[in-house]
């Protein structure tokens, strides 16, 4: 017992080693914002001033991609101004690489969340994960922690109150980098209208297929890591304490 107590500082230390993050992305970089306005996951502009806060990216006279995070939630509002009417085959999209280590081909730290419109009154929110070679088969977000929400309603957009389709997303953090450390991560965002099969997204020249395309995308807020800490060597001293109940009692 004494000998395994003993290895507990050094495994702590290893446990708190901050890790390589590697740059492997090719596209735009991008700083996201703090939020200091709440947001509401209705697929709109709530208020005027709700995505204000965020750092906005205009896609040309088609719309505008938001960002902004928290030490809980990634935000990302896609305010596609052009699409002015919900149809079948519309989507939206959120990719990321959590470890940063890009690619060729979608890895298993490696996500793709869709919103697709089924009917212009209903959509689906799921996801897929890398395999090494593409993306494997759909999944509900909601095993995610992912909230997300559409519509075409337009009263309170301050860029154009013509009803087209907006998507917001919000995505809790751990999922996105996974680390205390890691801030900056794999990015690519956007949506395409079903009509004429144009999209507006982040970065502009970014395929969903190939990490090494996507944006690099820095959070402004980091997630606390006391916590963390505190819960990983909770984790850790109740492992070894099982593992060395086990030892004395087989030796007795």
């Amino acid at each position: 017992m004494k000998r395994a107590l003993a290895l507990l500082p050094m495994l702590i230390l290893i446990l708190l080693a901050s890790p390589v993050s590697v740059q492997a992305g090719k596209g735009e970089r991008i700083t996201s914002l703090p939020l200091k306005n709440p947001v509401t996951v209705d697929g709109k502009w709530t208020t005027a001033d709700e995505w204000s806060d965020g750092v906005s990216i205009q896609r040309g006279v088609y719309g505008w991609i938001a960002l902004k995070d928290d030490s809980d939630f990634l935000y990302v509002l896609v305010d596609y101004i052009r699409d002015t009417r919900a149809a079948a085959g519309d989507f939206a999209w959120i990719v990321w690489d959590q470890k940063n280590d890009g690619g060729s081909k979608p890895r298993s730290d490696d996500y793709d969340l869709l919103m697709s419109y089924e009917t212009e009154s209903s959509y689906d929110l799921f996801f897929y994960q890398g395999t090494g070679t593409g993306w494997g088969n759909p999944k509900p977000a909601s095993s995610l922690g992912v909230a997300g929400a559409s519509s075409t309603d337009a009263t309170s957009d301050p860029y154009s109150n013509a009803a087209h389709l907006t998507y917001e997303f919000r995505l809790p953090r751990l999922i996105l980098d996974n680390s205390t450390v890691i801030t900056t991560i794999g990015f690519f965002a956007g949506a395409q209208n079903a009509a004429d099969g144009r999209w507006i997204g982040v970065p502009g020249g970014g395929d969903y297929g190939i990490p090494d395309s996507w944006a690099q995308l820095t959070f402004s807020v980091p997630i606390p890591e006391f916590s963390q800490v505190i819960v990983t060597m909770a984790l850790l001293i109740a492992t070894l304490t099982i593992m060395l109940r086990r030892r004395e009692s087989s030796v007795i």
